[in-house]
């Protein structure tokens, strides 16, 4: 038997969902970093991810001044500086810093990416758009890099990363190393 949920929280039935961290650089030459679980690939030719934002964040802005943004996949080890990222704004505090994370110049674009990541994707802004309050970014990747031997021949190795999944609000999952997968027959 099925029980109406409330639609203004539809979006929970979605999670759990892997959380990332979004940099991207401002106009005053500050790099930002801003916490998303709302990214979704969108094609493989040509490589196109999305991400969403609330249209007034700090991050939204940042992105619309300088046109691109990083998708930095953290371990889960690292969630304490993802809540940071998460739970302040870059307009008040310089996230980077508050992290306590180092910066590594992006291989293909004019921004940064968190050294501390496990995996990273560039992506140039090619489209947005405005959805009830949320500012949509489609971004053609440019390039994508992975530290060694964390993901195999289908995706993320759990035995040797977790990455941590937000589930909402301070809730996050974090898949242990233990944790098993199955290949459907």
């Amino acid at each position: 038997m099925f029980q109406t949920f409330d639609l203004s929280s539809y979006y929970r039935l979605l999670h759990p969902r892997p959380v990332v961290v979004v940099t991207s650089t401002c106009s005053d030459g500050r790099v930002n970093a801003m916490a998303c679980s709302w990214f979704t690939p969108v094609s493989e030719d040509p490589p196109t991810v999305l991400i969403v934002l609330d249209v007034e964040s700090y991050t939204a802005g940042c992105i619309d001044w300088c046109g691109e943004f990083v998708i930095n996949v953290l371990p889960a080890e690292l969630l304490s500086k993802v809540w940071i990222a998460g739970s302040v704004s870059g307009r008040e505090v310089d996230k980077i810093k508050a992290m306590g994370v180092k910066l590594m110049r992006c291989r293909k674009l004019n921004t940064y990416a968190i050294e501390e990541s496990v995996a990273v994707i560039e992506a140039q802004v090619i489209n947005k758009l405005e959805v009830s309050g949320s500012k949509v970014f489609i971004g053609r990747v440019v390039d994508a890099y992975v530290k060694e031997g964390v993901v195999g021949r289908y995706g993320w190795d759990l035995s040797k990363v977790s990455i941590p999944l937000h589930n909402w609000g301070r809730s996050f999952y974090i898949l242990d190393r233990g944790t098993k997968h199955t290949y459907v027959k």
